[in-house]
This record gives structure tokens, sequence and C-alpha cells, in this order.
């Protein structure tokens, strides 16, 4: 099985979690390690790009036949599939939310005085609203790139998914944040080609049914809204005991809106359209367009 993935730490640990899942001594793997658009943009100092650009050479190796497996942060992905391909599986982290990675003697005792380093827009209005801090800047790179810079005095904490710290075996200091989080976040994407039969046979084993359901679902929100994977937006989704939960956080420049829904599990399309109708009603399409 050949995987395509990025190159750096954390979409080689994900690579491992893939492979660990599948748990076959029958299957050889060759990773393929790819240094995407998005790699090459980030370490130039660019911060103004789609993430798809972290995706598409990836996708690209799919479709050339070169891999027959990508793997991906869920996050970075578009909610569109690409033609001929399909997210067939997916690994997710038990903890989804963000954390407060902070520097040694940083005080928390006043967390609207901190200096936060965030490129997410969606932190950075999470922050102002739920925190009181509007102290944040830009901070880009991977993971590593960013405790570095944390810990050079750059920044006195930076927001960083649970997951990602968590799945390096990183030993921070840092506290949860109860923000809602990004689509996707703390889900490893894995995408084949959608004709490919045999790969899907090998990766039926890892297939969780209600997980792929709320991807799905997030996912259905997103196209709705017409809204990004860059988007000051926030959607959860969960399945249990036959019932369907959303939740959802659209982040103006002054105000933001919150939705929560929960139905009987067979009755998703009705209850995600009226959730759809009400947050346009609402002005939730006008929250949307302020981050533009």
């Amino acid at each position: 099985m050949k995987i395509a993935t990025r190159s750096s730490k954390l979409a080689i640990a994900q690579v491992q979690l893939l492979i660990d899942s599948l748990k076959d001594e029958n299957l050889d793997f060759e990773i393929k390690k790819l240094i995407t658009e998005g790699d090459k943009k980030s370490a130039d100092g660019q911060n103004l790009f789609d993430k798809a650009h972290f995706v598409e050479d990836i996708e690209d190796s799919l479709i050339s036949k070169e891999s027959d497996v990508a793997v991906h942060s869920l996050k970075d992905m578009s909610s569109v599939d690409r033609d001929g391909l399909e997210i067939f599986a997916a690994i997710a982290h038990p903890f989804r939310n963000d954390v407060l990675v902070y520097r040694d003697g940083v005080s928390l005792s006043d967390l609207t005085k901190l200096h936060i380093g965030t490129s997410s827009l969606r932190r950075k209005r999470q922050c102002k609203f739920f925190l009181g801090n509007e102290n944040c800047s830009e901070i880009r790179g991977n993971i590593d790139t960013r405790l570095m810079k944390l810990h050079k005095g750059e920044f006195d904490a930076i927001i960083l998914a649970r997951a990602g710290i968590e799945r390096l075996q990183f030993n921070e200091n840092y506290i949860d944040l109860n923000f809602l989080p990004a689509i996707g976040q703390g889900v490893i994407a894995i995408q084949c080609r959608s004709d490919d039969q045999e790969t899907k046979n090998k990766l039926s084993k890892i297939r969780n049914e209600e997980l792929q359901q709320c991807i799905e679902i997030e996912r259905y929100i997103v196209r709705r809204l017409d809204a990004t994977c860059s988007s000051a937006l926030s959607i959860k989704a969960n399945l249990s005991n036959e019932c369907l939960n959303v939740d959802l956080e659209i982040y103006g420049k002054e105000t933001f809106l919150s939705k929560s829904i929960s139905s009987e599990i067979g009755s998703q399309p009705e209850v995600l359209d009226k959730l759809i109708d009400e947050i346009i009603s609402e002005g939730g399409l006008e929250l949307l367009n302020e981050n533009n």
C-alpha cells in the first residue's frame, strides 16, 4: 500500500496511526512524503492562501495512481470531494478541542493580557468573545516551528489542537479550552480513489460508520453555508444513543451566532436543512462574510 502524505512530523505520526490501526502483517507499506504547495507558501512566510494547497498535491498523487491512499488532517480539506476521490475512512482523536500552550513562567491569572499566537481567524474571534483577549498575533509554520517561537519568547501562549500535541507526544504546559473546534479538527482523513475497490477492502476494517456520518454532516453544513475551512466557523457533530447532536457557532467581528440541535437518527436531512434555514434567517451568512 502506497501512502501519500505531507512530510511534517505530525503528518508522519498520523500515517503511523493508520498503519498501526490496520494491523495487517500481509501489507507492505510505502510512505510517499510530499512537500505541498501549502508547505512552500508557509515556509516563505505567506499566510493568505487557501488551505487546499496543503491537500492538492497529495490528491494529485492519488489521481495519477502513484499512491493508493492519502492521509490528511481533515480540517485542511475542502467540504467538496474532488472528482474520483473520497474520504473512505477516518481516525478520530478522543479530544477535538483546542489547548492554550504557554511558556514556563507565564501566569494564567489574567488571560486577557496574554500575547497569544494563532493564525486562525476562528481562534482569534473565540479569544475575543470567550477569553476577553484581543492581543492575538499571526503565527505560521508546523507545530515544531510554532512551539520554537513560543519558547523563544515571541508569544506568551499559542493555541494548538490537543490532538496534534498528543499525537506527537510533546510535553508542554497547556490548559484545555472549551471552544468549539474547527470542522474536522482532530480527525485524520483516509482518502482513496472511488473506484479502487481493492484499497477500500483493505481499509474497511477501520471504517467507522458513525464517524463517517458525522464527517459528512459537518461537511454538508459547510457546503450549504458556502463556507471554507478558513472561515470563522465551528461545527461539532456526534451520534450517541441513536441521537444526532450538532453544535455550531459563527464568529463575526463584534458578535457571534450559536446554534445547537438534537434529533433522532434518520431525520438528519430535514433537521439539518431547518438548522441552516434558521442560521440564514438570523444573519449567519452576514457574519460569515465579515470574515472576508
